[in-house]
């Protein structure tokens, strides 16, 4: 596997710098621990999914290999420059004491060029660290797609249950919770409305929101649904572009050709006179916000626009008298959800109860954390039970 044997080997040159007694480079505590966490965090997540062999390769893995191979070749040019400032240095002093001449410092010479280096290299470190987060995100949200758990009086139902199928990832919340989204979004307010969902990162923004997406209900009320995911480095013309596709049923292919105001007027013109519904997932800034909104025409038909995002100013920006704030799970939801994962319809060994309870609490109501903890844990207990048979 590609990107498991980039991450080991990116693994393998940070170990180095740091056991190193005398390294070339050295790299910020902090961030050593927070690429640390994500490598670890992303070697377990494929040693979960690993799956058969197929034709088409997996683009979450290949972005994982990618940011993996960056990173490591990123460190290396760092370590090769600093090899030949170095030699640079020896150079100079040489020069000077071959012309008797005092020479200067180099160290007091070249302390700009060091400061200047490691700057870039708390820079460069710094946008891994973004990239490979943003990729952990995604790992964590692949896992919750899978299966969606509703809790009703604390009675879990899956919503793949009737393929028979089980898995790791779930999420929880109340059947009310959902039920208010849906009243929201199906209101008898005619005028265009903004509904945020706010929560921390793993809280399950997008998974309830791809819930309520799929009810049956949505299909039935509005003529247009579309799903745009912003991210932080969003790119306003991919986004117009993927909206245009859902909308329009038109392949990307078909649209490659058009700017981004060619795109937004093909957008605007087409929900004209339709009620729409648009889902506007990861948003981080009111600029991303005003640079595509402006494409959704106000055709006071109960169009509807379903927003997620991590900043909770953000939400107030755009809905003044409505936002879901998502909650973390108590103790007593956390250790249902982890043991629903963890032991399927069994119930969790009574010598396996405490350290299983401290692991819970760990992961201090953080749903994405349950999923992935257990996940990893059931795969690991399915993986043994197939050793020993």
């Amino acid at each position: 596997m590609a990107a498991y044997a980039a991450l080991v080997s990116l693994m393998h040159i940070i170990d180095d710098l740091e056991r190193h007694h005398s390294p070339p480079i050295s790299l910020n505590k902090q961030q050593v621990q927070s690429l640390t966490e994500i490598i670890t965090f992303l070697q377990e997540f494929l040693e979960a999914n690993n799956s058969p062999v197929s034709d088409e390769a997996d683009p979450l893995e290949m972005r994982i290999a990618d940011a993996a191979y960056a990173a490591e070749d990123a460190i290396e040019s760092h370590i090769v420059a600093k090899i030949q400032l170095s030699r640079s240095r020896e150079t100079i002093r040489s020069r000077f004491l071959s012309c008797f001449q005092a020479p200067k410092d180099p160290n007091t010479v070249s302390s700009n060029h060091d400061d200047d280096e490691e700057m870039n290299l708390f820079q460069d470190v710094q946008n891994m660290i973004q990239e490979m987060d943003q990729i952990k995100s995604l790992a964590m949200q692949r896992n919750t797609e899978k299966v969606v758990l509703h809790d009703t009086q604390h009675s879990f139902v899956s919503a793949s249950s009737s393929t028979g199928k089980n898995s790791s990832g779930m999420v929880v919340w109340s059947e009310s919770v959902v039920n208010g989204i849906l009243e929201r979004l199906v209101s008898d307010q005619r005028e265009r409305q903004c509904i945020p969902i706010t929560g921390m990162g793993g809280i399950g923004k997008t998974t309830l929101a791809k819930t309520v997406y799929s009810k049956k209900i949505i299909e039935q009320r509005f003529d247009v649904c579309a799903w745009a995911t912003i991210s932080q480095k969003y790119n306003t013309r991919e986004i117009l572009c993927e909206l245009v596709s859902e909308a329009t049923t038109k392949s990307k292919e078909q649209l490659s050709e058009k700017s981004e105001d060619e795109l937004g007027l093909e957008l605007y013109q087409y929900l004209s006179g339709r009620r729409f519904l648009i889902v506007m997932d990861d948003m981080w800034s009111i600029e991303a916000w005003d640079r595509i909104q402006r494409f959704f025409p106000e055709n006071e038909n109960y169009s509807r626009i379903l927003v997620t995002t991590r900043l909770s100013h953000l939400s107030s920006q755009l809905n003044n008298n409505y936002s879901l704030q998502m909650e973390f799970l108590d103790e007593v939801r956390s250790w249902e959800l982890f043991s629903k994962i963890v032991f399927g319809v069994g119930s969790c060994p009574h010598e396996l109860e405490k350290i299983g309870k401290k692991i819970v609490e760990n992961c201090r109501g953080l749903p994405l954390s349950i999923v992935v903890v257990g996940g990893i844990l059931r795969n690991r207990e399915h993986s043994r039970s197939l050793e020993i048979n």
